[in-house]
């Protein structure tokens, strides 16, 4: 496939690629901060060694989690998760930024509370069923990992993500005391999508995966959690109250994961590409201009509650 081609296939909507007919794009993450004033964050996972500088808590499982030049969306790498056959962790990684008292790495003075992250991620030739845990944003509240807020972008029950938010709140008080702490989390209801991204006909294929998570506003039913996938709408949680009055620290960390609960039923990979944290819509990779593109969108909706 010519430059040309590429670029025009790009273009179609952010449409999915398939990984056997697509040549991997110039790197996306070259002068970001000059080319992106929203932006927080851009990794296009070019070199292995990095991980631990860049990011923390990296389960490397091994040696089956990490920078692989098996795949790449733009660049020659990609961030791979090799699942083990009956193995739950394909490893994963946290990016932490503004305030927060887990392992602060960059923007110490901010606090966010409406955070955009996006990524490309693609299963390989012989993937079956779905991945389970793919990722989340969190507010860290204490050094123990209590947690005030969760996004999550996980399984749908078929061969898709859902979002699943989640409160670590009552009133103004965090009551969750440490990591996954579902005793005390309340669950807000869940949002599925129609794009089965780990269906048999979508193997070995880019999807450009964008989530949205907006806290409420103190002691209102206002926050946000969205999905798009190729710039599509595919899940949108809205009315939430994520942490009641609570405001000691925003949205502080986001996951990449790899987690199949039960265990992998086969040893196969699925990677991470092109990961950007950002204040603003990201939209996906458009190499001719400096910005990213984002298309109207019509909504994929099916909200289910919780």
């Amino acid at each position: 496939m010519n430059s040309i081609v590429k670029i025009s296939a790009l273009l179609l909507g952010g449409a999915c690629i398939s990984s056997g007919a697509w040549a991997a794009l110039p790197q996306e993450c070259t002068n970001w901060q000059q080319n992106h004033a929203q932006w927080l964050w851009c990794d296009d996972f070019e070199a292995d060694s990095s991980l631990e500088q860049n990011y923390y808590d990296v389960n490397r499982m091994g040696g089956h989690f990490g920078v692989s030049a098996d795949a790449a969306y733009a660049g020659s790498h990609a961030l791979k998760n090799g699942y083990q056959k009956g193995v739950e962790s394909a490893g994963w990684l946290k990016f932490s930024f503004g305030k927060t008292p887990v392992s602060p790495k960059r923007y110490l003075d901010k606090k966010f509370d409406d955070v955009y992250w996006r990524f490309y991620v693609k299963t390989s030739a012989n993937w079956s069923g779905p991945a389970m845990k793919l990722t989340r944003a969190t507010v860290f509240s204490s050094s123990k990992w209590a947690q005030a807020a969760i996004g999550h972008v996980w399984e749908d029950g078929k061969l898709g993500l859902g979002l699943d938010p989640v409160s670590g709140v009552s009133g103004s008080t965090v009551i969750t005391t440490g990591w996954n702490d579902f005793a005390h989390m309340k669950w807000l209801g869940e949002a599925t999508n129609s794009v089965q991204i780990y269906a048999p006909e979508n193997r070995d294929k880019w999807f450009c995966v964008e989530a949205h998570m907006k806290l409420n506003t103190p002691n209102k039913s206002d926050g946000v959690y969205e999905l798009w996938i190729n710039d599509q709408v595919q899940g949108t949680k809205s009315t939430l109250n994520f942490r009641g009055g609570y405001t000691d620290y925003g949205i502080n960390t986001i996951m990449l994961e790899g987690w199949f609960n039960g265990g992998a039923k086969q040893n196969q990979e699925r990677y991470f590409d092109n990961f950007v944290v950002s204040t603003a819509k990201i939209g996906c990779y458009n190499p001719t201009a400096t910005t990213t593109s984002s298309p109207p969108a019509a909504p994929n909706l099916s909200v289910k509650p919780q």
